[in-house]
């Protein structure tokens, strides 16, 4: 799946080196108790002692290692995946140097490996376990020449984690998970850790496909959990005392990622981009407060330094200069529809789907240009936004985020440079990518490759604030490879009152099920 949202399986079943919080710079340690960057390219862990996977096998160096390992492989033998692949991409190799140590070697240093280390993405998964029940998926060719056969293990046998909880129910109604007993102890416990494990026995997500009918099992107590919330819809929640309703920033995201293979010109792209009305957009679709976007979030303050008037000389709507970039753009493939491809669901990506499309042929159409939108089941529209089968796609612009809501990992990659990336979002789905057969893509992606490279290179904060608005400023003037529409400029989360020390700001950094200390009032 391209965007697979199975993280409540995944942070709960299995164990993860840490947690990041971004709004406190706070790691707290799970199934590593230290670390140790020993030099720009050398970095050491250290594996807490006694773990063990579900099934009674030791959690040691090598199925660390192994874990971390797979990660490149499996990129490659399924040719690209929605993986961070920037978060794994410096490294050489993960060394099981003793039975409790793993060391990473790196082609290059890089300033966000610790953050990057909290995903889910760098989860325990027991070799074993992958040896007996592994499904093939491709084979791995290493520098040497040598090949080597990767497989995954998608349905989680027993035994393939060590985290606090096992999944004893998955199905079309959703998962059920109940508290492991002999889960390892966390001494001394960081925050949000207990050292004898999560207060909470059972987690239970249920598969509500209607908006609707989710509301109202919340409404209903029938849920601990409903977010977003949205923000027209807060009086219907308002003198409830079973609900808590809680204000957050909002670091969502609303994308348009444009097909390389067409708009190769960047005067096409630079046309779509004053061809689009931002200031009617958030008038008709963010009526509670809206806010220009750049590529990377202002939830990450260190380093976004673009103002909102600053975004403004860029996302403008101009329909003369757009008509005349348009004219003036060299196309190998002529564009005379612009076709918006998005999945079915939520009726607000519809709504922005829609306000593209016309607001592209508004100001495109006096010189030819029409716009449709196309909406087609999500897995559909996954599997057409990452075909690589030809040198163009069969849409020019897909959509694909309702900007209402979300948070940041604490790496500017995750939030949002992974969009832009020729190596990530840009070779698996925009056709924005070094290998392009349209030398200006090529050129653009060895360009924006370096300055990626650059910036995650830098240690120091402020200096790397100064290459990240230098490379922000360079994606604006191409307008390359994504557009960050205007998102909300606050979010709401529910919660059941009964649903304690939730830690708010966990749920805007996708680490929420791996709060143990949350615990449930009774009565």
């Amino acid at each position: 799946m391209f965007h697979l949202n199975n993280t409540e399986v995944i942070y709960s079943t299995m164990t993860q080196p840490y947690t990041y919080q971004p709004t406190k710079n706070v790691f707290a340690m799970d199934g590593m108790v230290g670390f140790e960057q020993v030099d720009p390219t050398t970095f050491v862990w250290s594996i807490r002692p006694g773990m063990k996977f579900h099934n009674g096998d030791p959690v040691d160096s090598e199925a660390v290692a192994f874990s971390f390992g797979r990660l490149e492989k499996l990129y490659r033998a399924l040719d690209g995946t929605h993986t961070t692949r920037t978060g794994f991409a410096f490294v050489d190799s993960f060394e099981p140097t003793d039975d409790l140590t793993v060391t990473e070697h790196w082609a290059r240093p890089n300033a966000d490996a610790p953050v990057y280390r909290a995903r889910h993405y760098y989860s325990f998964l027991n070799p074993r376990v992958v040896d007996e029940f592994g499904k093939f998926e491709g084979s791995y060719e290493h520098a040497d020449g040598t090949v080597e056969d990767v497989y995954s293990v998608q349905e989680l046998p027993h035994g393939s984690g060590s985290g606090p909880f096992t999944m004893v129910k998955r199905d079309a109604t959703g998962t059920r998970l109940e508290r492991w007993p002999d889960y390892h102890k966390h001494t001394p416990a960081d925050d949000g850790f207990v050292e004898d494990g999560p207060y909470i026995d059972t987690w239970e997500t249920r598969v509500i496909p209607d908006q609707t009918a989710a509301k109202a099992a919340f409404l209903a107590s029938d849920l601990d959990v409903f977010a977003p919330v949205d923000p027209l819809e807060l009086p219907e929640f308002d003198g409830l005392d079973h609900i808590n309703i809680v204000e957050l920033p909002a670091g969502g995201r609303s994308s348009q990622g444009m097909d390389g293979g067409k708009f190769h010109d960047k005067r096409a792209r630079q046309a779509l981009q004053k061809a689009f009305d931002y200031e009617g957009f958030i008038a008709a679709i963010r009526p509670l407060g809206g806010k220009y976007a750049a590529p990377i979030t202002d939830l990450l303050p260190a380093y976004q330094k673009l103002s909102q008037s600053d975004l403004q000389q860029w996302l403008r709507f101009d329909p003369a200069e757009a008509q005349a970039l348009w004219q003036a753009a060299d196309f190998v493939v002529p564009v005379d529809n612009i076709k918006v491809f998005m999945p079915t669901g939520s009726p607000l990506q519809h709504e922005i789907s829609d306000f593209m499309a016309q607001s592209l042929e508004k100001a495109l159409g006096p010189i030819g240009i029409t716009a449709e939108v196309e909406a087609v089941d999500g897995n559909s529209w996954a599997a057409r936004a990452v075909d690589r089968s030809t040198d163009i796609k069969d849409w020019e612009i897909l959509s694909y985020g309702d900007g209402a809501a979300g948070g940041t990992t604490g790496v500017p990659n995750d939030s949002s440079l992974i969009h832009y990336d020729p190596r990530a979002y840009g070779f698996n789905a925009f056709n924005h990518y070094l290998e392009s057969p349209r030398p200006e893509i090529a050129e653009g992606s060895a360009t924006i490759i370096d300055m990626l490279n650059a910036q995650e290179a830098e240690t120091d904060p402020e200096a790397r604030a100064v290459l990240l608005t230098e490379l922000q400023s360079w994606i604006l003037d191409n307008h390359w490879c994504n557009w960050g529409l205007p998102i909300s400029s606050v979010s709401y989360y529910g919660f059941s009152a009964r649903l304690q020390d939730q830690g708010v700001a966990d749920w805007l950094n996708f680490y929420d099920r791996r709060r143990e200390s949350m615990w449930l009032q009774k009565g």
